[in-house]
């Protein structure tokens, strides 16, 4: 080929089988700048016109990979032999021309060269898109093949101008042929002018210590080591006790005994297994102490003032019922004063996240300088047959249309449309990710016959097919569903409208305006049209989860409602005493009222509680308004019934014994034997939830603060005015007066005293076979092995809080949330902001990456390393480093940064008036670049003396006058590089300080599917900028969306252990004071202590998370747990008689009232759960 020819009116290579040409002086130094100093003494096969237009299109290539010198001049070396090279004719076979013009022409390329040539370009980053410069020159190859495939590919004006073959490896060469293959040179070179930095080329590239998730899990087989631990701790237990269980039968030591000497003198007993199945049961012995050694209890002294102070709080109550209604009421009215403060905070912040947590303050700082992160409304349209591709030409031009439909709503009353409220970071051109995009958003543009063609070629090359905010849409981004890269077959679309978020409420409010209407009129029925069929669409906006959450908590109420009146029903009958089947003496014997009153000395309490904490000027969480009621009435229902069974059965007893006792004397002697037991469970609870105010997670403290001011609360009005309401109910039965209308006087028949059936059974059967010598031990080794099991499940309990639990299973959200953890194929973006004067040489040294000055631990060469081990550093995308692109946008051989040379001598400063902290970046040019058809003698590049060693980069004013000129030119093919519409926000410029303030570098995390992958994304972030600030001495932190939601996760673990320890410790503290014994107040630690990992073990079981709302509940699992265990321990302490009696007695008199509470806990436990889980907002 020599020449050029025109054939169907295109400039092509003219057919020459001719010698090669000797070129003149212009031609031969146009020929050595571009192919190298080899042309300069040899011939070519190309002129100077073919030579000139080969430099122009190598040009379309220069600002992508000119970043790696190796790959660049791979790349001409690449092209010049093709067009060029004196020994063309030897790899070069030209197969078809039209008039002398050559169309299609195979270029044999050695195999050796292509894969080196391929692996030069190959990591070579387009910071801009976050992605690679393979997928512009070589369509996103994975191989030289490919690659060159691709570049020969007929294209004019973006590739080739005519068809160029590469025949593959195998092939044999027609006779005369040879494969090219010309000297390479490596992306690692130790020639320094073809060095490559780590960014472009991995070998280049420091090696990063291994981090903690390098390391492997330490196992036994497939059990971890704890848990293989915890189980062989068991088994050792299991026969130490057998052994000495075996030694303390005497039976079997005689019988051993024998046997052994059997064994010594005949050998093997064969009476082995007789003997063993006649073995009789242990002989009776003294029990042995569980408590304490004495068999009568000791007075202890603070008991004796305890039981004394509360008789007489009792007579006074007893004497004075109305007088105590009356104060009681009166207190409970002074504190809810507080409620004209009152106000509920919804916003999920702060909730959830603590005044003085990093992320918040980080968010902050990125909201102010960077703008908030943008809000989206995403669709997925999915395949309902899985087998069946999403992609057909009538659902595409479907999807054109009702794209059309929801950019071009008109929302009501304001009337703003898609364009109004949408993020255009490149001119007025929005930002909607959709594959309508690869026809520019336009059907005019898009054959439904033929769109697999132009799909193909635009998932190929998304470069070649930009939307009209002009930056590439990768695959990933708008298909899901596809196996390795079968994009056609794809089982889902990705659609996702981009809206502008802002600090000013009045935008934020526009944008939830159009989204409220979009959701309204058109997505709410989307799925019910004919076009759609096959296909289903979930949908969400920004504001979708908040509404739907505050939905479902406004049609809670009934929920609540429902829930009261149950437990209104169940206390009443379980508070009375019915010892006749005569309706008339049930209306006499029930105790609904007093239930009543009971419930609504809760309700007081929470009332009184809310109040005082209003007071503060704290706002209210949906937790307290919901959930605490629940919580009063379920740890503060056992003293309530305690109190009543203990008054009835003094009231029998006394009757059985014919000795006179007043009602005023019952009730006293009544709350002064129950009054310490009470004490001691209400002060644990209170001291228990107290401790969760040091949280500093907001709905967690102010819960705490609010349950432990209820509980005390509550205490102090049940030992009072429920007392007082008891004696007064009395009153009504001895009366013979009906519950709830106290005037009606009822003819009923005598009652009858008798045992509850609860406590007959309790008595004749529970405690018998739990005290029996042969039950005993196994009960104690059974719960000892599930609490061990549980030890060994504790590493194992997950993190995090799965969106989709606090909805309802209706909500058409559910259904999003599944396609976005199924289909979504990347990651939340990931900023990595760093704050230092970027216009000092030092400084940009330590965060550039495509200089071999940079350092080697630079912020952008720690990103690229990072971003090679996805598994720990959940970095998925290559890093856009804006000072990489600005600094390669200023160099002569991008061709962006022209100048014209009537204004070119000097740069200039301009006054920019500070609109905000980066909008001032889009201020006007001092001067005016040239644009790429002007004549190249009338412009004067910027900086001629540009070298990579960044000596002669700009630093100071000079940087920040070239800076507008980058940051305020839009992108396109002929400079890639220009910096508004991928950098526009990501700078803050500080002119009056000549600085540049803040910036950030933004790249992706790989696709999170789980809590789990969101947590360790975060921990994972967060590491690599901790370890960026130690290297580099710059302040570095990471930003995403979703950091200040988990940021509790990186502490939560050990605030849970602090919390709980807390709590339990304090419970030791009050029992053993209260009880009189260290040894009692142990035996109940531990045993809360047992029904706390019991409950963890079953949570991780259940794959229940540990999280904020977990933690609540488990905060209440010790309160709910203190108060089983206090009124059995009080009461075994205070009874007289042997171990056995006094056990009996307890589990009779105390057990029952606690069972019969227990009933009721159980309940509203499980609609705890629920109300914990629904109040959740915005996580």
């Amino acid at each position: 080929m020599y020449d050029e020819c025109k054939a169907d009116g295109q400039t092509l290579p003219c057919v020459n089988n001719g010698i090669s040409q000797s070129p003149d002086n212009e031609h031969r130094q146009l020929l050595v700048d571009t192919c190298g100093l080899e042309y300069s003494t040899s011939a070519a096969c190309c002129s100077h016109h073919q030579l000139s237009t080969l430099v122009q299109q190598v040009e379309q290539a220069k600002g992508v990979i000119s970043f790696c010198p190796a790959c660049w001049k791979n790349f001409l070396t690449f092209w010049c032999n093709f067009t060029c090279s004196p020994h063309q004719s030897n790899f070069v076979n030209i197969t078809q021309s039209v008039k002398g013009a050559v169309t299609q022409a195979d270029y044999w390329v050695d195999d050796a060269f292509g894969t080196q040539f391929y692996d030069s370009c190959k990591d070579i980053k387009f910071s801009a898109s976050n992605g690679y410069a393979m997928d512009f020159i070589g369509g996103g190859a994975k191989n030289w093949h490919e690659m060159a495939v691709f570049m020969g590919k007929r294209r004019p004006g973006l590739g080739s101008p005519f068809q160029i073959d590469f025949p593959v490896v195998p092939t044999e060469p027609p006779q005369g042929i040879v494969r090219m293959n010309a000297k390479t040179i490596p992306c690692n070179a130790t020639e320094t002018d073809y060095q490559c930095s780590c960014i472009d080329c991995g070998d280049m590239c420091p090696v990063l210590p291994p981090t903690l998730g390098d390391v492997p899990e330490c196992k036994v087989g497939t059990v971890s080591c704890w848990g293989f631990s915890m189980v062989m701790t068991y088994l050792l237990i299991l026969v130490v006790s057998l052994g000495w269980c075996l030694r303390s039968n005497k039976r079997l030591n005689a019988w051993c005994e024998g046997w052994y000497e059997s064994w010594t003198q005949t050998g093997f007993n064969d009476r082995l297994w007789s003997e063993l199945s006649n073995e009789s049961t242990p002989s009776n012995r003294e029990d042995y102490t569980l408590i304490d050694p004495d068999q009568t209890p000791r007075r202890y002294w603070l008991n004796t003032k305890l039981q004394n102070g509360f008789y007489r709080l009792g007579h006074f109550c007893a004497h004075h019922p109305w007088v105590v209604l009356l104060l009681s009421l009166s207190f409970v009215t002074l504190c809810s004063l507080g409620w004209s403060h009152f106000s509920i905070e919804q916003n999920p912040v702060n909730l959830w996240v603590s005044p003085s947590s990093p992320s918040l303050s980080q968010k902050n700082h990125f909201d102010a300088h960077f703008s908030p992160f943008y809000r989206t409304t995403q669709l997925f349209l999915v395949s309902n047959d899985t087998e069946v591709p999403v992609l057909s030409g009538d659902r595409l031009e479907a999807l054109f249309a009702l794209e059309h439909t929801l950019s071009t709503a008109v929302s009501e009353p304001s009337g703003h449309t898609f364009q109004d409220v949408c993020f255009h970071p490149n001119g007025n051109a929005c930002v909607l990710q959709s594959i309508t995009g690869y026809w520019q958003g336009d059907i005019a543009n898009f054959d439904k016959d033929f769109y697999e063609v132009d799909l193909q070629e635009c998932l190929k090359q998304p470069s070649d097919c930009l939307p009209d905010y002009q930056l590439p849409t990768k695959p990933h981004m708008v298909l899901g569903g596809y196996r390795d890269q079968d994009y056609l077959n794809a089982k889902a679309l990705v659609v996702t409208f981009v809206l502008e978020n802002s600090l000013d409420p009045e935008k934020i409010a526009k944008a939830e305006e159009w989204e409220h209407f979009i959701l309204d009129t058109i997505l709410s029925n989307v799925n019910d049209r004919p076009e759609w069929e096959g296909i289903r669409i979930s949908y969400s906006t920004e504001s979708s989860l908040q509404t739907e959450l505050n939905a479902s908590n406004n049609t809670d109420a009934i929920t609540v409602m429902i829930s009261y009146l149950v437990m209104f029903l169940y206390a009443s009958l379980a508070l009375g005493r019915f010892h006749s089947f005569s309706p008339r003496r049930m209306l006499v014997d029930s105790k609904f009222s007093l239930a009543s009153c009971g419930i609504l000395i809760v309700l007081f309490s929470v009332s009184s509680s809310v109040g005082l904490f209003s007071l503060t000027g704290r706002k209210t969480t949906l937790i307290i308004a919901e959930v605490i009621p629940f919580l009063v009435l379920a740890v503060g229902v056992d003293n309530i019934f305690i109190l009543c069974h203990e008054y009835e059965r003094r009231r029998q007893r006394t009757l059985e014994e014919g000795e006179e006792e007043t009602i005023e004397e019952r009730a006293a002697r009544t709350l002064g034997k129950m009054g310490p037991s009470i004490l001691l469970s209400s002060l644990s609870e209170t001291f228990a939830f107290g401790l969760g105010t040091l949280v500093t997670m907001p709905a967690v403290s102010s819960f705490a603060m609010v349950a432990s001011l209820a509980v005390f609360i509550d205490f102090l009005l049940q030992v009072t005015c429920f007392v007082a309401c008891m004696v007064l109910d009395a009153h009504r039965t001895e009366r013979g007066r009906a519950d709830c209308v106290p005037c009606v006087h009822v003819h009923a028949p005598e009652a009858t005293p008798s045992e509850g059936l609860l406590e007959r059974i309790c008595r004749k059967y529970y405690v018998p076979t739990l005290l029996h010598p042969k039950a005993r031990y196994p009960i104690c080794l059974a719960f000892l092995g599930v609490f061990m099991l549980s030890l060994a499940l504790l590493p194992q309990l997950p993190l995090g809080l799965d969106q989709r639990i606090a909805l309802p299973s209706d909500s058409y959200l559910v259904h999003y949330f599944n396609d976005l953890s199924d289909y979504l194929n990347v990651g939340p973006p990931v900023y990595f902001v760093v704050q230092g004067n970027l216009t000092d040489r030092d400084v940009q040294k330590k965060v550039c990456g495509r200089f071999s000055v940079c350092n080697e631990r630079s912020v952008a060469n720690v990103l690229e390393q990072e971003r090679k081990r996805p598994a720990t550093s959940y970095i998925g995308e290559p890093t856009s480093v804006w000072i990489d692109d600005y600094f390669y946008w200023l160099s002569p051989i991008a061709g962006c940064c022209r100048l014209k040379k009537y204004l070119s001598h000097t740069v200039s400063s301009r006054n920019v008036s500070h609109v905000s902290p980066w909008m001032a970046s889009f201020q006007a040019p001092s001067q005016p670049l040239c644009g790429p058809l002007e004549d190249p003698d009338d412009c004067k590049v910027c900086m001629p003396e540009w070298n990579i060693d960044m000596e002669t980069f700009p630093q100071g004013q000079a940087f920040l006058d070239y800076y507008d000129l980058w940051i305020a030119m839009a992108p396109d093919e002929d400079c890639p590089l220009a910096g508004k519409a991928g950098y526009g926000d990501a700078i803050v410029a500080h002119r009056e300080t000549t600085s540049i303030e803040t910036s950030h570098f933004r790249t992706f995390h790989t696709p999170l599917r789980t809590q789990s992958d969101f947590i360790h994304a975060y921990e994972a972030a967060h590491r690599i900028a901790h370890d960026l600030s130690v290297e580099t001495g710059l302040e570095v932190y990471p930003y995403s969306v979703f950091y200040i939601f988990f940021e509790q996760y990186s502490y939560i673990v050990a605030m849970a252990v602090q919390l709980l320890s807390m709590a339990i410790l304090a419970i030791f503290v009050v029992t053993s004071a209260l009880l009189g014994s260290l040894l009692s107040g142990s035996l109940v630690m531990l045993v809360v202590i047992m029904i706390l990992v019991d409950v963890v073990g079953v949570m991780t079981l259940w794959g229940i998370s540990l999280n904020a709302v977990s933690l609540v509940n488990l905060i209440i699992c010790v309160g709910i747990s203190v108060e089983f265990c206090c009124h059995i321990a009080r009461g075994f302490m205070v009874s007289s008689g042997s171990l056995e009696e006094r056990s009996t007695k307890t589990m009779v008199d105390i057990g029952t009232s606690v069972s019969d509470a227990r009933d009721e806990k159980e309940n509203k436990a499980n609609r705890k759960v629920g109300e914990l889980i629904q109040v959740l907002l915005g996580l």
